[in-house]
């Protein structure tokens, strides 16, 4: 198998975690991980301790490679799927033989994440969709701290909440939008 970051390296046989067989490249440090591997280690490996970091805590740089990426196993093009909004990188996955392919400290800041056990999640629709609905909500957050500033907006949230679990909310509403609500 030939690397596909350096594509003249031939990928060696190295062990990533107890039983995960991965072949790795010696010059760019990435992973190629097949299916049934990840699959045998993910399914017979113990849980291990939840890591006490959150997401945006942890700064592990990622050598994620931008260009195309050709699987060293079947010869199809990788598909590159966003891992999570919080990590700035993305994984390489074969449509054919589901192989991933893992850049130089992702498999690393997966693992620190708590999202190594989670891998082929990232490749499903339900995944994908999370993370465009997760990132739509964040931007129209940011858009509304930047309209009102965070401290109206936080009271905006607040009142939305109380107005929107109230029997009354229809009443509420239109009382809110009604120019003068005290005028017949």
């Amino acid at each position: 198998m030939i690397c596909p970051i350096c594509k003249e390296r031939t990928l060696d046989i190295h062990v990533l975690a107890e039983n995960l067989k991965v072949y790795k490249c010696v010059s760019c440090a990435g992973y190629w991980i097949r299916h049934e591997d990840y699959w045998k280690w993910h399914t017979n490996s113990k849980p291990e301790e939840k890591q006490d970091l959150a997401i945006t805590d942890i700064n592990l740089p990622v050598s994620d490679c931008k260009q195309a990426k050709i699987c060293p196993d079947c010869g199809r093009i990788l598909i590159k799927y966003k891992v999570d909004n919080r990590l700035d990188f993305c994984l390489d996955h074969c449509g054919s033989c589901s192989g991933v392919w893992f850049d130089k400290n992702e498999w690393e800041s997966l693992k620190l994440n708590d999202l190594n056990n989670h891998v082929y999640s990232f490749f499903t629709k339900p995944w994908q969709k999370k993370l465009r609905y997760e990132a739509a909500r964040d931007s129209l957050k940011d858009k509304y701290i930047k309209k009102f500033g965070r401290w109206e907006y936080e009271r905006l949230k607040e009142m939305r909440e109380w107005i929107y679990k109230s029997e009354c909310k229809n009443e509420m509403l239109a009382y809110l939008i009604d120019e003068d609500p005290y005028k017949i």
